[in-house]
């Protein structure tokens, strides 16, 4: 019965061991290392982006699909350099520029805005842009309406207030997809007037633009 015994304790100490156990050993509790949640919507710093956009100089009021007269519709290329200050405020600087036009406008833009703006989620924002910028519009071509020799000559050249709004949302650690709408000159004057078929003559332009395009958080 003794032997019977001690072989026994024998066995049950050697089950222990072969399953890992140790007698008297305390077991230390697993540590789980929470993977990072981080977006570019999070991130404090300076970004850069690229956007194409479609853009107008017009002279009457109309809705942006419409085909006003005095209306020339340009596609141009967009770069823009900011700094986010945190979840609610960014500075944000664009250049942009036409590369291909409807009937007569190549188009010069500036900006400097201040970019108030709300996460809605941790990938989606909501933004506004306010700020200051000039607006520059060449002919490309002399069959402009009421002008003459137009290529190449200046038509608008305005410096003001600018405004607009748009959406963000987070693709990744770094980088981000927005869309948004801006309203770059609005009823400035222009050296010379505007004359349709009509008779009609108008002597001021406005500018604005949906863009979209990709940001990368440095």
């Amino acid at each position: 019965m003794k032997k019977a015994a001690i072989c026994m304790a024998i066995l049950g100490y050697g089950t222990l061991a072969m399953a890992g156990g140790e007698i008297g050993a305390s077991v230390e509790p697993a540590i789980t290392v929470p993977e990072s949640t981080e977006t570019a919507a999070d991130k404090i710093g300076f970004y850069a982006g690229l956007g194409l956009g479609a853009q107008r100089t017009y002279s009457i009021d109309s809705d942006f699909f419409d085909d006003a007269r005095t209306q020339d519709r340009t596609g141009g290329a967009v770069g823009l350099l900011g700094y986010q200050f945190n979840d609610y405020l960014a500075v944000e600087g664009r250049i942009g520029k036409s590369i291909g036009y409807e009937d007569y406008a190549d188009v010069l833009t500036c900006s400097l805005f201040v970019k108030p703006q709300y996460p809605v989620t941790p990938s989606i924002r909501i933004y506004a842009l306010l700020g200051m910028g000039s607006v520059r519009v060449e002919g490309e071509s002399n069959n402009l309406l009421g002008y003459t020799d137009t290529a190449g000559k200046e038509i608008l050249d305005e410096t003001g207030f600018q405004w607009g709004f748009g959406g963000s949302y987070a693709l990744m650690e770094n980088i981000s997809v927005f869309a948004d709408y801006t309203s770059l000159a609005k009823d400035a004057d222009i050296g010379s007037a505007l004359t349709v078929g009509s008779g009609v003559v108008y002597d001021e332009l406005s500018n604005d633009a949906l863009t979209v395009g990709v940001t990368y958080q440095f």
